[in-house]
């Protein structure tokens, strides 16, 4: 598809056009209009008529009356009507929708075959609004009397001789353009279009106007409008009982076909071949029924007018390119139609998304059950649900996108939540959804989906991360490798050790060097826990040699310090439902994990490491005869120890002015590397560079003062 024509389709809300209108009739109303052209033999030259087709916005109104012409025109010659256009909306002025109303009529006559009949119908048009000329100033004088003087001028030229009047006699008047009318050989069909556009003024002013000429005979009138509209319209101008009023003013009052079942089918299905190819792709295993799912649970409910589905596809045409792979086409759907049809509900889900799924988007850490949430937020979600048109046909689609909802509600529900298929209700697709879209620094989960099962990819995945998403696409990671099927093949090993790697990359690298935030983890406490959830799906023994060879990995420094921690070190034992290295295989897997140390040491790569302050740490803890081995590498490659002390020292994190440095509290740890009287000799040293930046200053001015400094400005923090 062209840009050209994917513009062209993105709006699918084009009326039929008289001469394609029956051919392109999709809801099948070719028989419903037929019989209106019944009605209309009742115009005659004894009478006129007056028609309405009723329906709502959208509905298809300007379609029929397309339709409508088209059969009128089909029609023999010698029977066929004269059909007039007359849209008011199109005017834009109360004084020009008088005028133009019969101008409209006069015109179309004027230029029929019958010549001599059309002109007298003009002229006698003309002269009967002369005679209001002077009955305007005659108390009791019909109030459409101005109307049609004001009307006639409009039409031919102004200066042609018209009868001679010696008094302003109406009756006379109208009786000589009746007359007129009979001799006419053709019925005169006017077909109005689009007066539930116009302003409540206006619309009343219109109605007054068929009103007065709609008992002209041999003309008739098709008025296609909303009738609620325009009885509110009445209604604000104090017309009195205005539903009864406009049964005086129409005839015959018709209601435009509601859409039947399989029409709203047809409906949608010429829409969803409209979206682009890759719209219709299968990005998600296990969806080939979620569209007609959503579709009975709610959506075809919604689903009222043809313009319904114009302005639903509208939404989805703009926001699933951006959402494609990331969320499933029927997801999209579902909240593209809580976005038009349900606004109150949408404003709550952008808001408090937890309401609907139990979590915030984006949020690790919870601390109440799911259900215990949802539950929570059922007042203000009922609330939101109960302010729609179609309460109960929202609410189905709310159980249906968000089967937390349904459970509290005690409602049916499937009551699956797959991450992996793209569905709105796992947090994280949420997340995406709610966004609209995946930009440059967003999460996206396909990437996540193909870091997992591509091998070959993963370089150029890990490249593409961005600092403000790398930590959580490694939670991700994790989420949906324990959300897919055992029919899914993972390499778990592999992938474990490649996730461990990954914490290595440069984004990481400045991540945990601009960090600027308290909300967010360490990349290697994610990295930990997503590898946990991939152990889930491994026997134990293979858990245990994952523990081993993290721990023996030259490339995996950050996470082999977090799974020594885990094992060695820190006094939550809860942590080693995974990853636990064997007693056995402790001396082993330590050894090899400080020669990894020395190495990057000697290397000049352990403080373009993750969390060299880590790494330090633990060696420190656990392997303090290997600590003179590697400061003596570290002089050799950072002879000013200005990295060795800013990780040695690093201390607490906090909101207000973000990292300090201080002594770590058993000052043996330092010492197991350096001396501290030497190390401080050296801080005087270095404080004397005036070049000396912060925060590397504020790690010297740490030792040398024993204070907690903060990086920022080398102020003290006294907490």
């Amino acid at each position: 598809m062209t840009k050209e024509e994917n513009i062209a389709d993105l709006r699918l809300d084009r009326p039929l056009l008289p001469g394609k209108a029956l051919a392109g009739d999709l809801l099948d109303r070719k028989g419903f209009v037929a019989r209106v052209t019944d009605v209309l033999w009742r115009i005659s030259p004894e009478a006129g008529l007056v028609v309405s087709l009723e329906g709502t916005w959208g509905s298809g109104k300007t379609s029929l009356l397309a339709m409508l012409e088209e059969l009128l025109n089909a029609e023999p010659e010698q029977q066929r009507a004269v059909v007039v256009h007359f849209n008011p909306w199109l005017i834009g002025d109360r004084d020009a929708l008088l005028r133009q109303f019969l101008a409209s009529i006069a015109k179309a006559v004027r230029l029929t075959d019958h010549a001599k009949e059309g002109k007298r119908v003009a002229k006698e048009l003309k002269t009967y609004s002369k005679a209001f000329d002077v009955l305007k100033l005659i108390p009791g004088a019909e109030p459409w009397a101005s109307i049609i003087k004001s009307v006639v001028e409009s039409v031919g030229n102004t200066s042609e001789a018209v009868f001679d009047y010696k008094t302003p006699d109406i009756e006379a008047r109208k009786l000589a353009l009746e007359n007129a009318l009979r001799k006419f050989p053709r019925r005169i069909v006017v077909l109005l279009d689009d007066l539930d556009r116009l302003y409540p003024a206006e619309a009343y002013e219109m109605v007054r106007i068929i009103k007065a000429v709609g008992d002209l005979p041999n003309v008739g009138y098709v008025l296609a409008w909303d009738e609620k509209y325009v009885s509110a319209a009445l209604d604000k101008l104090s017309v009195p009982f205005a539903a009864t009023y406009l049964d005086k003013v129409v005839q015959v009052r018709l209601p435009v076909p509601p859409l039947s079942f399989p029409q709203r089918v047809a409906l949608m299905n010429k829409s969803l071949v409209r979206l682009a190819k890759g719209a219709l792709a299968q990005h998600f295993k296990g969806g080939e029924e979620r569209l007609g799912l959503l579709f009975h649970h709610g959506l075809s409910e919604l689903i009222e007018q043809p313009r319904d589905v114009v302005r639903l596809f509208d939404v989805v045409c703009s926001i699933e390119p951006g959402l494609r792979g990331e969320i499933h086409l029927a997801d999209i759907l579902g909240m593209a139609i809580l976005m038009i049809k349900a606004p109150p509900v949408f404003e709550l889900l952008s808001r408090m998304p937890q309401a609907f799924v139990g979590r915030r988007p984006g949020s690790r850490t919870e601390f109440r059950d799911v259900k215990e949430v949802v539950e929570h937020y059922a007042l203000e979600r009922n609330h939101a649900i109960d302010s729609c048109t179609h309460a109960k046909a929202v609410r189905d689609v709310v159980h249906w996108l968000f089967p937390q909802t349904a459970k509290v509600d005690d409602a049916f529900t499937f009551g699956r939540i797959e991450s992996d298929e793209g569905h709105l209700a796992a947090p994280d697709r949420l997340l995406i959804a709610l966004q609209l879209s995946t930009r440059s620094g967003d999460l996206s989960l396909v990437r996540v989906r193909q870091y997992l099962l591509n091998p070959t990819e993963r370089a150029a995945i890990a490249a593409s991360l961005q600092p403000d998403n790398c930590i959580d696409f490694v939670a991700q990671l994790g989420n949906m490798a324990e959300s897919l099927g055992s029919d899914v093949a993972i390499d778990v090993e592999n992938l474990a050790i490649a996730i461990a790697r990954l914490i290595e990359e440069e984004v990481f690298v400045r991540r945990a060097r601009d960090r600027d935030d308290v909300f967010s983890i360490r990349a290697e406490r994610a990295a930990v826990q997503a590898i946990g959830q991939l152990v889930k799906r491994s026997h134990e023994p293979a858990a245990i040699d994952l523990a081993v060879q993290i721990l023996s990995d030259e490339k995996a420094l950050s996470v082999a310090s977090r799974v020594a921690i885990m094992n060695f070190i820190s006094d939550d034992r809860d942590e080693l439902n995974y990853l636990k290295v064997p007693a056995e295989r402790r001396e082993l897997a330590l050894e090899a994990f400080a020669n990894n140390v020395k190495s990057a040491a000697q290397n000049g790569d352990l403080f373009a490491k993750s969390t060299p302050d880590l790494v330090l740490w633990v060696l420190t803890r656990l392997k303090p005869e290997h600590c003179k081995l590697v400061f003596d590498a570290i002089q050799k490659t950072d002879p000013n120890l200005d990295n060795f002390v800013e990780a040695m020292l690093k201390g607490t994190f906090d909101s207000h002015k973000g990292q300090s440095y201080q002594l770590p509290k058993n000052i043996e740890e330092l010492e197991n590397f350096i001396a501290i009287d030497l190390l401080k000799l050296l801080a005087a040293e270095r404080l004397k560079d005036e070049l000396l930046g912060y925060p590397i200053r504020a790690a010297w001015q740490a030792l040398v003062e024993g204070k907690c400094i903060y990086g920022k400005d080398g102020s003290e923090n006294r907490k």
